[in-house]
This record gives C-alpha cells, sequence and structure tokens, in this order.
C-alpha cells in the first residue's frame, strides 16, 4: 500500500516526454515557462491568457526536440499521461507530428546543442502553433455545427456503427490538424532559427559576450524580434560578404606597471626577472651598468578616441547604397571591439539624428541595440553634412580623454555639399579626429580636401567595405 502511494506521488511530478530528459526539476521548468513566455510576448498576450492546453512542459519538450541531437519520445512516460485529458491529447500530438515530421532537420543545423537558437526557434513554433490551432479549430467548430444534424439522422439509422464513424472521423481530422499546424510551426521555426544563428554567430566572432552563455540566454527575445525584421535580414547577407578577419591593431604602450608582455633587456629594476636576483653581486651589478638585465617587459593598451560612423540617410540612399552602408556600421564596430574604443554610430539628412553609443567591452545586448538602431531608419530627406560632421565632433568632445585622443569619423554619404574646409578643419583639429570620407558612387571635391582618407565607391562590394575598415 506505501509502494503505491510513493508511485502515485512519483507520476504527480511533471516530466518531459522526450527521452533522457526525465523529470523536470526547477531549473527545467524555468526554461519552459520562459520560452513559453516569449511566445505569448509574441502574440501580443500575457503567458497567463495563453490556453490551458499549451503548458511550460509542453514548450521544454518542443525545446529539447531542437536542442537534442537525435531526439525520441520517452514510451515508458507516455503512458503516464490521461488519455482523458485534453491538455496531454494536445502535448503528446505536438511532440509526435514534430519528431516524426522532416522540417525538424531542417531546422537542426541551426538548434542542436545551442540553447540560444534552441529557445528562438521552440517559442516560434509554439506561437505559431497556437495561432494555426486557434484558426483550425475555430473552422472545426463552424463546420461540426452544421453537420449536428446529419450526425444524429445517422445514428439513428446506423446505431452503434455510426458512433464509431463519427469518433474515427474526429480522430483523422484531429490528426490532421495537428500534423498541419505542425509543419506550418516549423516553417517559422526554421526562419527564426537561422537568422538567430547567423545574429549569435556574428556576435560570437566579434568576441561580443564570448565568455558567457547566460548573456545570450538572457537576449534570446531581443535575438527573436530582431530575426523577424527583415532590414536586420539584409544587414546580415550584407555582412556575411565582407569575410571579416579579426585583427589585432590595439596600440600599446610601455609601462612599469603595465601587463607582461614579453621579455627585454635593460636596467629597470622594478620590472628585473627574478631569475637575475640569484646572480653574483659583481655580475648583477656589471648586467646593471651594462643595461643587460633580464627584465618583465610590461605595457598598457593605449587608450584611444571613438570610432564615429556617420551615415547619410537622405533619399538617394534608398535600397542597396544603404544596406551596404549599414553592413559597413557593423564592420567598423568590430572594429571598435578589438581595439577596445568606444563605438558611435548617427545617421544625418537634412539634421543630424539622435546618435547611438557603445561602450568599451560591450555586452550582446548592446550590440543588439545596434543592429535595431541600424535597422529602424529608412532613407528619406536632404543632406547637411556639416551639420552631421559638427555632431559628431560635439559627442567626441564630450568623451573621457585618455593617453592618445586620436579618433575616426568614418563618413558615409552619396550627396554633395557645400562645405567651408577651413572651418571643417579647424572643427576636426579641436577634437583631434580623423575624417574618413566614402562616397557612393560620386565625388566631393570638399570633402577630398579635408579628409585623412578619401574613397569614391564605385561598386557596393565585401572588397569595397573592406577598404574602408582597414585603416590604424
Amino acid at each position: 500500500m506505501a509502494e503505491d502511494k510513493v508511485k502515485v506521488s512519483e507520476d504527480k511530478r511533471p516530466f518531459s516526454l522526450i527521452t533522457g530528459v526525465g523529470e523536470i526539476d526547477d531549473v527545467r521548468m524555468y526554461r519552459g515557462g520562459k520560452v513559453l513566455d516569449l511566445a505569448a510576448k509574441l502574440m501580443g498576450v500575457a503567458s497567463r491568457d495563453v490556453s490551458e492546453m499549451f503548458t511550460p512542459e509542453l514548450a521544454l519538450d518542443v525545446f529539447y526536440a531542437f536542442y537534442l541531437p537525435i531526439p525520441s519520445i520517452d514510451e515508458d512516460r507516455v503512458k503516464l499521461l490521461d488519455a482523458n485529458s485534453q491538455r496531454d491529447l494536445v502535448r503528446l500530438a505536438t511532440v509526435s507530428q514534430l519528431l516524426s515530421s522532416m522540417g525538424l532537420w531542417r531546422v537542426k543545423p541551426f538548434t542542436s546543442g545551442d540553447n540560444v537558437t534552441s529557445v528562438v526557434a521552440a517559442a516560434s513554433f509554439l506561437e505559431k502553433l497556437m495561432r494555426s490551432l486557434g484558426r483550425q479549430m475555430a473552422e472545426s467548430r463552424g463546420k461540426s455545427r452544421g453537420e449536428k444534424s446529419r450526425e444524429k439522422s445517422r445514428e439513428g439509422a446506423g446505431g452503434q456503427r455510426g458512433e464509431m464513424e463519427g469518433s474515427q472521423s474526429q480522430s483523422v481530422d484531429f490528426e490532421q490538424m495537428m500534423r498541419n499546424a505542425v509543419e506550418r510551426a516549423l516553417e517559422a521555426a526554421e526562419r527564426d532559427a537561422r537568422t538567430a544563428k547567423s545574429i549569435k554567430q556574428l556576435l560570437s566572432g566579434m568576441g561580443v559576450g564570448s565568455t558567457s552563455t547566460l548573456a545570450f540566454d538572457e537576449s534570446a527575445d531581443e535575438i527573436l524580434r530582431l530575426a523577424r525584421e527583415t532590414d536586420v535580414q539584409k544587414i546580415l547577407e550584407n555582412v556575411e560578404g565582407i569575410k571579416l578577419t579579426a585583427s589585432k591593431s590595439r596600440k600599446e604602450t610601455r609601462y612599469s606597471r603595465g601587463w607582461v608582455r614579453g621579455l627585454e633587456y635593460g636596467s629597470d629594476l622594478e620590472r628585473v626577472h627574478y631569475s637575475q636576483l640569484v646572480l653574483p653581486d659583481e655580475y648583477f651589478l656589471a648586467s646593471y651598468a651594462n643595461s643587460k638585465l633580464l627584465l618583465y617587459e610590461k605595457v598598457l593598451n593605449s587608450t584611444r578616441g571613438p570610432i564615429y560612423v556617420l551615415l547619410d540617410k537622405s533619399g538617394s540612399m534608398v535600397g542597396a547604397k544603404i544596406d551596404w552602408a549599414r553592413a559597413v556600421a557593423v564592420a567598423l564596430f568590430r572594429k571598435s571591439v578589438e581595439e577596445n574604443r568606444r563605438f558611435y554610430a548617427r545617421f544625418f539628412d537634412s539634421i543630424a539624428h539622435q546618435p547611438i553609443s557603445l561602450k568599451p567591452n560591450t555586452k550582446p545586448r548592446d550590440f543588439l541595440r545596434l543592429l535595431g538602431y541600424l535597422a529602424r531608419v529608412k532613407a528619406g530627406g536632404g543632406t547637411d553634412i556639416s551639420g552631421a560632421l559638427k555632431a559628431a565632433v560635439e559627442d567626441i568632445l564630450s568623451t573621457p580623454r585618455g593617453e592618445e585622443r586620436v579618433s575616426d569619423i568614418i563618413l558615409i554619404t552619396d550627396g554633395e555639399d557645400r562645405l567651408n574646409p577651413e572651418q571643417l578643419e579647424a572643427t576636426l583639429r579641436r577634437a583631434e579626429a580623423r575624417l574618413h570620407s566614402v562616397v557612393i558612387q560620386g565625388h566631393n571635391p570638399y570633402l577630398k580636401r579635408v579628409s585623412h582618407r578619401y574613397m569614391s565607391v564605385k561598386k557596393l562590394e565585401s572588397k569595397e567595405a573592406l577598404r574602408v575598415v582597414d585603416f590604424t
């Protein structure tokens, strides 16, 4: 009798239908709840308003279906489900159809072993599933009302046989409804998981948040939101073509209390290598006098001014031009991360719009904020280059000063604007800023005169983008 009570209490504990997962502890339940909350947010409702058929347990099953390399159903756990519960029926049907669909294997390359993209795919899948089932159930209810009279007459004529046929018909309809809903949901999950994977790979390649998996997990909702924006997808496509490679171009300053970089000879006693302390006094003093003591070579990274990107969003920049400019901005952001520099981006047309500023050692959510900023702005308006450059200089002057102040302003435009070279040169000198002008399919003699580097871009290709980013 006592054994039966223990078995019943164990059976009541939440469990997963995926083989190897077993009972759902608090940590796993939290993950399932997070996936369900994200799916509800995508639908524009609170998680408490989601149908009771969709539970954290179901959400966790879906997550592991995407996360595990070769998921399968735990038949022993299936036996513990309540055959009379519609919630358990929907859960089992969802997991069964998901694991038997070829569409799951199209998503697998983006989700296997990846917490973040699996959360994104699971939330996307559940959102689409809830929407699809809601529509199909509404249609099914409408049809069933019209068929009630026919069912009654069939039951009267056929008795038990009519009931059995009606039951079989309902079972087939439910199975078909679930299959259709799961296939549609998998299409949405594949699109979102693909883009989410690209975003995460870009983040990891830049070194943003590379030491913290948790930092990526906390950004899953923002990654999914951005994955659904068309302009973000265009930016990612263009950035992939640039083929960014790591370039350790940080400048360093020798400093006796800095980080050890290597060994060298000299006479600085503050940096003497421990091995020199065992030398005989005469030999030590002779080495000191001749600057032949073995020393630690110590350096500090020089603090440099910001990398500041000014992006023209005037009406003539619409289409491929602004897409290319945004991708170049992302590549320049990577450069700022590698060189431990503050990064600014500001759009301008006839006025200078609000900038975005990211500090060195940025976190994943900061980069996602940059992607959102770049994707939101649409081309339109006139062109005021002078006003934009003045605004950039003011921003640079407001940043903390470092040992090496030199900042770099990268101006990307296709417009012509009359400038006052003497006044602009004085403004740039005041901020100790170098101007890199990138003129798309055009020429501006005023900019050429005041620029530290002037480029005229004829074709919007990755090779041209790399030329823009390649400076020291």
